[in-house]
């Protein structure tokens, strides 16, 4: 049942792409604050998530300034490389959740405080830079983790029903993709 979380993702991608496109209006400066606003629109998607009306609208927002993130972050969104392992990992996971046939119950447990944790790390980051080699080290880490918590989701929406809100998933999957795709532009620099 994963084609009914195609609208929504194919909305999302395209407030990514105007974010991206409006970034060069927003004064440099801004990008603090910018942050908080990103850490607060996904801080919402998490406790609104089920909520109608309030999840599209944080949804949209999100992407909307994941897309000022990306061109902020200088991640090389334009290079063929990016886009390359970008699709090699998003081919992973969607092996990984069709032909995977325990329940992710258990694992979603451990990678969700694993991911607070990685989240946080590049707030401090922020603060204190990494020099290059523990940068790389703490992209792949990323990407790792992002792979098997993609796993995950996929794995989810091959057990959605047809009476279940496909809305939920369909943020979650956003929000992995969309880091997925920011790390794998970020491994680069």
């Amino acid at each position: 049942m994963l084609i009914r979380l195609a609208p929504l993702l194919g909305l999302g991608i395209g407030a990514v792409v105007l974010g991206y496109r409006l970034a060069d209006w927003i004064p440099g400066n801004g990008s603090f604050y910018q942050l908080v606003i990103i850490l607060g629109l996904l801080l919402g998607m998490i406790i609104l998530g089920t909520e109608p009306g309030w999840n599209v609208t944080l949804y949209l927002g999100f992407a909307l300034a994941g897309g000022v993130l990306l061109f902020w972050s200088g991640a090389l969104v334009n290079q063929l490389k990016t886009w390359i392992l970008f699709s090699v990992l998003f081919l992973i996971s969607l092996a990984g959740g069709a032909f995977s046939s325990r329940s992710t119950g258990r694992a979603a447990a451990v990678l969700f405080p694993i991911t607070i944790l990685y989240l946080a790390g590049w707030i401090f980051f922020l603060f204190f830079p990494l020099p290059g080699l523990f940068k790389m080290i703490w992209i792949v880490l990323g990407l790792a983790l992002f792979t098997l918590i993609t796993i995950a989701v996929f794995k989810r929406g091959k057990a959605l029903s047809q009476v279940e809100s496909a809305l939920p998933l369909t943020i979650e999957l956003f929000v992995v993709i969309f880091n997925l795709f920011w790390l794998s532009g970020l491994i680069w620099l």
